[in-house]
């Protein structure tokens, strides 16, 4: 999201408490103005949409730069300039856990159906289910690379296209017209290698918790294991783009593209193109054929 253009500076001011009584207890939005409540929420929303776009897994020390990236904006936008007290910073750097757990509740429902998994817990359906987990994240191969997200996961065919992925880019950012995706654009318009990186990574731990042949829901999403995974897949995103950088740009724009029609809102507005030179060339052929007949017409 990009910065707010200067405007006049406005002395700090502490954000004032709801009833003016300073709370205990773990932090929360609530425990202010009901202004300062909203102007907290906005920023907790620009945070998330951050780790969604530019860093899911951040580096110590990037959680407080952002913070105070978010909340400066938001006040800016209020015409405001209340200080980013730890309270508050605690509250918005908070939302991490919190934007990747939406996505993993979005996409668990989904793979079972989507991949195949067998849940009658019959020792026949764990066998079953081990194979698939094994083939899906295709580890017995020398350089195991994962087939998940394609669309077609037996040949391999159309990259970052399985319908998990297409699905929930709709569900989480682009839920209605006032979703993140809309509310965003710049983040998201085309998708970025971090999101489809980021997806791919939460589909992998969905998996991960079928492991063992049956659902296990006490597998963790943790920083410690799916950081590196996430650098793994956000590798493999970029190599994908690499190959033809007009192309998959082009894919990621209509991914986009689908996914704001489908909440509903306008069209994004594009700046406008001029002829392409191919059409000019054909054009200038034509009348220059034009000039041609007219002037045999005159002789």
């Amino acid at each position: 999201m990009a910065p707010l253009p200067p405007g006049p500076l406005l002395p700090a001011i502490d954000a004032p408490y709801k009833q003016g009584q300073v709370p205990s207890g773990k932090p929360k939005c609530a425990d202010y103005d009901p202004r300062v409540d909203k102007l907290i929420v906005h920023a907790c929303h620009q945070y998330e949409v951050l780790l969604s776009t530019e860093e899911p897994f951040p580096e110590p020390g990037s959680p407080v730069t952002w913070a105070f990236r978010v909340w400066s904006d938001v006040c800016k936008s209020a015409n405001v300039n209340y200080t980013l007290s730890d309270r508050i910073e605690k509250i918005i750097i908070g939302r991490s856990s919190h934007g990747r757990g939406g996505l993993r509740d979005k996409i668990r429902p989904l793979v079972a159906g989507t991949y195949g998994f067998l849940l009658d817990g019959t020792e026949q359906s764990k066998v079953a289910n081990l194979a698939r987990y094994n083939f899906l994240l295709d580890r017995d191969a020398e350089q195991p690379e994962a087939r998940f997200h394609y669309e077609d996961v037996e040949t391999k065919r159309r990259f970052a296209h399985n319908r998990i992925i297409t699905t929930v880019i709709k569900e989480q950012w682009f839920a209605d017209m006032a979703g993140p995706g809309i509310k965003y654009a710049a983040q998201f318009s085309p998708i970025r290698e971090v999101t489809l990186a980021l997806i791919f990574t939460t589909i992998e731990y969905c998996l991960d918790q079928w492991a063992t042949g049956h659902y296990d829901k006490n597998v963790t999403f943790s920083d410690k294991v799916y950081r590196a995974k996430y650098q793994r897949h956000l590798l493999h995103v970029h190599e994908w783009c690499k190959i033809d950088v007009n192309t998959t740009q082009d894919i990621r724009q209509r991914m986009y593209d689908r996914a704001r029609r489908a909440s509903g809102a306008m069209p994004e507005a594009r700046a406008l193109v001029g002829l392409s030179s191919t059409a000019r060339d054909r054009l200038r052929i034509e009348l220059a054929a034009s000039a041609a007949q007219h002037s045999d017409e005159d002789a």
